[in-house]
């Protein structure tokens, strides 16, 4: 199989996992919808110096390669990949962390006891129109983690573990799209 093969069945794979992602945080979005302000335009969470595998990297590179070459970023301080309006100019391609923001998050981890312990989070702007998070059903919650390693495994499988983000800004650095060097 050649390396163009192989990278496009790991980004195959990439937008099944997508889709999958976009499923459940729809679900977890009809739970909330009387405290979630989050709308086209609102870019509270679209934070600057954000990272993303090199896999997702990849997918908005093939999906925007005319944006990366011509366009400009949103200026320092927010998502390079915001319009004047707020609105993501990559939607259909955002990254993972994308797709689960705004949600009620939960985070499990180990302390120092080596007990596992829980942690919830939210929007500041989706606290208000609902429960407590504290007070929420874990499936009500969206589990940090799982689909983590899920992508985490499919950008070692393409790029052998180079264990390096890349950051969004810098895809606009780039002097073009350069394809994914699959392992061997």
């Amino acid at each position: 199989m050649s390396s163009a093969e192989s990278a496009d069945e790991a980004l195959a794979a990439l937008r099944d996992l997508h889709a999958e992602v976009d499923a459940e945080a729809n679900a977890l979005v009809a739970i909330h919808t009387e405290r979630l302000q989050c709308r086209r335009g609102c870019s509270a969470c679209c934070l600057d110096e954000l990272t993303v595998t090199h896999i997702e990297a990849e997918r908005i590179r093939r999906g925007h390669p005319e944006l990366l070459r011509n366009g400009m970023p949103h200026a320092v301080g927010a998502c390079a990949f915001l319009d004047d309006e707020g609105a993501c100019r990559v939607y259909e391609d955002r990254p993972y962390v994308c797709r689960s923001q705004g949600l009620p998050l939960r985070v499990l981890f180990e302390n120092e006891a080596n007990d596992i312990e829980e942690r919830r989070d939210i929007c500041p702007l989706n606290l208000e129109g609902g429960p407590p998070i504290e007070s929420l059903d874990e499936e009500d919650c969206w589990l940090i983690g799982p689909f983590e390693m899920r992508i985490a495994r499919l950008d070692e499988e393409l790029v052998g573990g180079q264990g390096e983000r890349v950051a969004l800004r810098d895809l606009f650095l780039e002097l073009a799209p350069r394809p994914l060097q699959p392992r061997r």
